[in-house]
């Protein structure tokens, strides 16, 4: 997700769980940049990573097609995580009796614990919203609290030579050296890039937007 996407932290005042619900209140797919088709890079990337027994979060993911796509590619164990319920209800309803194989979270990704440890965190566009060390570490603290020991996390930021704003809020970009060492910069952390690139991503008003996508393996 891009500029629809969730800043997934209480101290964002206003911009939290009521703004990301209006949102998708208010607009369809068509109109929001973050859409995309179901077999995205994301779905290409996770595919190629992790088993179909693999436990997957999509974090942000609001009406994102990646989870009803790896569904029925044969993932077994998934879980969506939103701020906002409409686009939570919204996707469950368009799944209908096939919504019993997601799991479903609504609310602040930092209040989010999974239930078994994850083998790939997916973040399309909510970690860049994250623009202090504050907001930074409390996001990788959810994380290394949740992906197993050598688990996955593909994350999908603006490059920093995308966008400065996003639905009216300061973002920070990154390349691929910043992603990485912000990660390892966890309490001794260390993760090992498996592959990255710079996407540029067509929003449905034809405007470019450019992503730097990083997968990472915990070591």
């Amino acid at each position: 997700m891009t500029e629809e996407d969730h800043t997934s932290l209480d101290r964002q005042g206003t911009h939290g769980e009521n703004h990301w619900d209006k949102r998708y209140r208010d607009n369809d797919d068509t109109v929001l940049s973050w859409s995309e088709g179901s077999e995205s890079l994301s779905f290409k990337w996770i595919v190629g990573a992790v088993s179909k027994t693999s436990l997957v979060v999509d974090i942000g993911a609001g009406r994102s097609l990646l989870l009803p796509a790896l569904l029925s590619a044969g993932y077994k164990h998934l879980t969506h995580v939103d701020w906002a319920k409409s686009a939570s209800l919204s996707l469950q309803n368009s799944l209908g009796s096939r919504s019993s194989n997601i799991d479903w979270f609504i609310g602040d990704l930092m209040r989010w614990q999974a239930k078994t440890p994850v083998d790939l965190w997916h973040d399309r566009a909510v970690f860049h919203f994250q623009t202090d060390h504050i907001l930074i570490g409390n996001y990788l603290k959810s994380v290394h609290q949740n992906v197993d020991k050598n688990g996955y996390i593909l994350l999908a930021t603006f490059h920093l030579d995308g966008p400065e704003t996003c639905s009216g809020l300061p973002v920070m970009g990154y390349d691929e050296s910043s992603l990485i060492a912000t990660l390892k910069s966890f309490d001794g952390s260390n993760w090992v890039a498996l592959n990255s690139t710079v996407w540029t991503h067509t929003t449905p008003a034809g405007r470019d937007q450019k992503f730097q996508y990083l997968l990472a393996q915990r070591r």
